[in-house]
């Protein structure tokens, strides 16, 4: 029995995925749960299972290919009907040939239809002598490009050449026997978009991981009316409780940073705001005020943006909160993250200040209502108390989703939050009884 393997729902948020590692090739034999491919939303890499035992027939989606939730991602047949295969020689009724399991393998390596093929013995049984000198006579008379009724391309190739609008008549085969495979067609349509492109212009196109976020981004940007507030706090008080307990922290073998604080005061920003920490159904039209308070951290991979999540971030210490951020982010970075750990976001910080970054407009990762940016600490003339001097002072950037928060809500978040940001012993104060 053929077994069509198709790409599962892997996420909530994300109805596509793309194909960034295949553990098998076709003619491969797998077993029941072995790790066949890994796919990748996103926020996560995931590892799709074999269902069965049997052997990988024909893979339909390529490494870099976006698969959609249902796409069949490669077919397996499976052992039970490998064996009865095994039992029993084939026939082609056609023109009468005989071939063993072993014999349409190797034709199939060597780019030939058995099935037309002449053999040389009486009995009608094809050998790998008659595939050898079949292959002889393709290379001493290769195909003609006008022929084309002799141009053969496997299902996955037309396919390919469907969804690019190139027509196979217009393809120069290299594969043995005058087939076409996928490069073929690839180098078709890279000639002819060197003629519509201008000779100055370099086009990558947008695939993979890439494009997965492009459209998380379009999403979010077309389905949430965007407002962002600019603003700066003063972080001396900060920079100095940090100098302070980071010695205590690397004790612990922890990470102090200014995204730990960042988080902690999120938190009790968020408890008194609460429309900041919830979402809008839109199917339902009612707004949903989220319970648990687990910030998301925007973290920068090769693999493109990745969104862990401190989970329950209020009922933890600043040690506690370092530390996971130091954890998540190395999973993030090595590609080991787990999709429990990128799930139930409630509101997310985008630190663009480890890039020297200052102020922008961060894009609210989708459902949620709002996210905050935070700049680099820069220091700068201030006026305290009538007096000018000099000040750390860190840029926020407070995006959030017009349609639950109205901007003097919005701006009245904010300065709860520098509150917390500029003076870090508050904290702490429900720690004090």
């Amino acid at each position: 029995m053929l077994i069509e393997v198709k790409l599962p729902q892997v996420s909530e948020e994300h109805n596509e995925s793309v194909i960034v590692f295949w553990h098998v090739s076709e003619g491969d034999t797998v077993k029941k749960n072995d790790v066949i491919v890994e796919v990748q939303t996103e926020k996560a890499v995931n590892e799709i299972e074999a269902p069965e035992d049997g052997i990988i027939k024909e893979i339909v989606k390529k490494r870099a290919d976006v698969a959609a939730v249902g796409d069949i991602l490669v077919t397996i047949e499976t052992t039970e009907t490998n064996l009865k295969n095994q039992q029993h020689e084939t026939i082609s009724e056609e023109i009468n040939v005989i071939a063993t399991p072993r014999i349409k393998k190797r034709a199939k390596e060597l780019g030939l239809n058995w099935r037309e093929m002449k053999p040389s013995k009486a009995n009608r049984k094809l050998t790998e002598e008659d595939l050898l000198n079949a292959v002889k006579r393709i290379k001493t008379n290769p195909v003609e490009k006008s022929d084309k009724h002799t141009y053969r391309a496997a299902p996955s190739v037309r396919k390919f050449a469907r969804e690019n609008n190139v027509n196979l008549e217009d393809v120069t085969p290299t594969g043995i026997g005058g087939r076409i495979v996928i490069e073929d067609v690839k180098k078709a349509i890279e000639a002819t978009t060197v003629v519509k492109k201008e000779k100055n212009e370099h086009r990558i196109p947008l695939t993979g991981i890439r494009n997965v976020i492009a459209k998380a981004m379009v999403h979010s940007k077309t389905a949430i009316p965007h407002v962002t507030h600019f603003d700066e706090v003063n972080v001396d008080a900060l920079v100095k409780h940090r100098t302070k307990f980071k010695k205590h922290a690397e004790i612990q073998g922890i990470k102090l940073t200014y995204l730990a604080y960042i988080v902690k005061a999120l938190t009790l920003t968020l408890k008194s705001y609460p429309l900041l920490n919830a979402s809008l159904d839109g199917e339902t039209n009612e707004i949903v005020l989220k319970e648990g308070y687990h910030i998301g951290i925007a973290i920068d991979t090769e693999n493109g943006l990745l969104v862990p999540v401190i989970k329950n971030a209020d009922k933890k210490s600043l040690f506690t909160i370092a530390n996971e951020i130091s954890e998540l982010s190395d999973k993030a970075r090595t590609g080991k993250l787990k999709m429990t750990e990128m799930k139930g976001a409630t509101c997310t910080i985008s630190n663009i200040g480890s890039e020297k970054g200052a102020w922008f407009t961060p894009i609210i990762n989708y459902p949620e209502a709002s996210i905050i940016g935070i700049g680099r600490i820069d220091k700068k003339p201030i006026v305290v108390n009538d007096q000018i001097t000099i000040g750390s002072m860190m840029p926020l950037s407070l995006s959030y989703d017009h349609r639950l928060i109205d901007g003097a809500l919005a701006q009245k978040a904010l300065n709860n939050l520098k509150e917390f940001i500029s003076d870090p012993d508050l904290l702490f104060i429900d720690l004090i009884k």
